[in-house]
């Protein structure tokens, strides 16, 4: 299923660049420290020099995890997967390098005119290692639209630098640094790592100034065309534009306030908040990131996207069923030290991502915490193991780098794949009837297992008991097929007409818009 590679090859180069976002996952070298995975997708920032060499522009968020553990270690792994198109997933091993705003190196692959707002390095990853997998795991999305509003904020923070400067043109020395500017947000949150790594030590003090004036950022036309829209007004538009500027002004202000609050940093909490609860439980798939002690080991990131394996127990603690693949290193990096990050970002709706940070377990197949949790009847064929997390630490920030994607079914081919394989054990098993370890078939999973699942890339011990496991299979008679992708409006929305909720809607956009804009004075 999977493979791996000393460079990027050509049809690796041709989906990577196909793909509208990618993920980054670091790793500090502490035991006790937080392993990092970020989503990136705004457009324009990921480049490929050549088959060995890659770089991306960091735009300013709430924390500088990646930054400072490049600064201690270099490690850092990338990852795409297709959501559209053949299944795929690559991931990219490198050694990563950081060039700060204002630096020589910065200023030598970013002009100021294709500079985007926020922009605090550059992130040079020199890869020496490829691996690609099939991918069947990831749900199919469609493509929508980039959003932009982690560049309208970013260029806020730089007008207000730009404007501080002009005011101040006898600073020779160091530009002034207002507290509503970008700099002085690389100081209050730019800094240091949750774990106190330091994080930027340039850009924050570079007098290089930003050009940040008179770009203008427009979001892409997410569905509604406004062509003819004059001609169609009747009551029910005017009904449904009145409730809409009447619902928004009562809730605007606690609105704003709110998303105020989120725009300039992160929150963390020592649970997991019931709004949290209910942002994950509407997401179709989910990132963990895992990584080894050794300063030459390989960071990993996958993808999770099969329906119904994510579960939460408490506000403290989670628990996935972990399909097989063609690789084992989450076990491994568990095994050996236990740190693991998961991650959620929303697609669809409000910008929202959510890291929940924790310590991990295994239960492997056949083992009695494994069947304790998952039965027979409810077990994913091609199910290994439980990663059990007991989360100690809640990350959530803004979002507004993630695009706008529509789910539109989960793919059933792993499912499939691996059902095939554990059809061939129980055949095997049927035809001898050894009271001892069961016959492990060449094309069956327990075979799978022992030739794929044994060890990490880097030679750490992945599973250990799953593959010699007496518990049998039960595979057979499930029948896999894929869900239908189109969409069914069900309900109240389907007898809604569209004139009164368009109405409505605009209604609200227009209120909205009027208070924030107040609001910001």
């Amino acid at each position: 299923m999977g493979k791996f590679y000393d460079e990027i090859p050509g049809y690796v180069t041709a989906m990577i660049k196909k793909q509208h976002m990618f993920w980054v996952a670091t790793a500090p070298l502490s035991a006790d420290g937080h392993v990092n995975i970020s989503s990136k997708g705004v457009e324009g920032t990921f480049h490929i020099i050549d088959s060995h060499t890659v770089w991306y522009e960091d735009l300013s968020g709430s924390g500088v995890e990646t930054i400072s553990h490049l600064r201690e270690n270099g490690r850092i792994t990338i990852l795409f997967n297709a959501f559209e198109g053949p299944p795929s997933i690559v991931r990219l091993f490198g050694r990563g390098r950081i060039y700060e705003f204002g630096t020589s190196e910065y200023n030598a692959f970013i002009l100021p005119e294709t500079r985007h707002p926020g922009s605090r390095a550059i992130i040079m990853i020199d890869v020496h290692k490829v691996g690609t997998s099939c991918g069947y795991a990831v749900p199919f999305y469609e493509f929508k639209s980039h959003r932009t509003r982690l560049l309208e904020i970013a260029a806020k923070f730089e007008l207000a630098d730009i404007e501080a400067e002009e005011v101040d043109n006898a600073a020779i020395c160091q530009p002034p640094r207002p507290n509503d500017g970008l700099k002085q947000y690389w100081i209050q949150h730019n800094v240091q790592s949750i774990d106190g790594l330091p994080g930027m030590a340039f850009g924050q003090h570079s007098t290089d100034k930003f050009q940040t004036r008179g770009k203008v950022y427009k979001k892409d036309d997410e569905s509604v065309s406004m062509k003819g829209f004059l001609e169609q007004l009747d009551m029910r538009f005017i009904l449904g534009f009145s409730l809409g500027v009447t619902a928004t002004a009562a809730s605007s202000f606690l609105f704003y306030r709110l998303l105020s609050s989120r725009i300039t940093m992160g929150k963390f909490y020592d649970e997991i908040p019931g709004y949290v609860m209910a942002m994950i439980k509407k997401q179709h798939m989910f990132w963990v990131a895992t990584a080894p002690l050794s300063a030459e080991g390989h960071v990993n990131v996958s993808s999770k996207g099969v329906e119904g394996t994510f579960h939460i127990i408490d506000s403290h603690t989670v628990w996935y069923e972990d399909l097989s693949g063609s690789g084992v290193e989450t076990i491994s990096h568990l095994r050996e030290n236990g740190r693991i990050t998961i991650l959620f970002n929303a697609f669809e709706g409000p910008p929202s991502i959510v890291r929940l940070f924790g310590r991990g377990k295994f239960y492997e197949f056949g083992t009695p915490e494994y069947n304790a949790l998952i039965r027979p009847e409810t077990r994913h064929p091609g199910s290994r193991a439980v990663i059990m997390i007991e989360v100690h630490k809640v990350g959530t920030s803004c979002g507004y780098a993630v695009p706008f994607y529509e789910f539109k079914s989960h793919r059933t081919r792993l499912l499939e794949f691996a059902a095939k394989r554990e059809l061939a054990d129980i055949e095997a098993e049927e035809a001898d009837r050894s009271v001892c370890e069961p016959p492990r078939v060449d094309n069956g999973l327990k075979q799978y297992w022992v030739e794929n699942n044994t060890q990490s890339i880097d030679g750490l011990p992945g599973m250990a008991s799953g593959q010699h496991s007496t518990d049998k299979f039960r595979t057979r008679g499930k029948v896999y097929r894929k869900d239908d992708e189109s969409v069914s409006m069900k309900g109240f929305l389907e007898q809604l007409d569209m004139r009164f909720v368009l109405g409505f809607t605009l209604g609200v956009a227009a209120t909205a818009a009027s208070n924030f804009l107040f609001y910001r004075r």
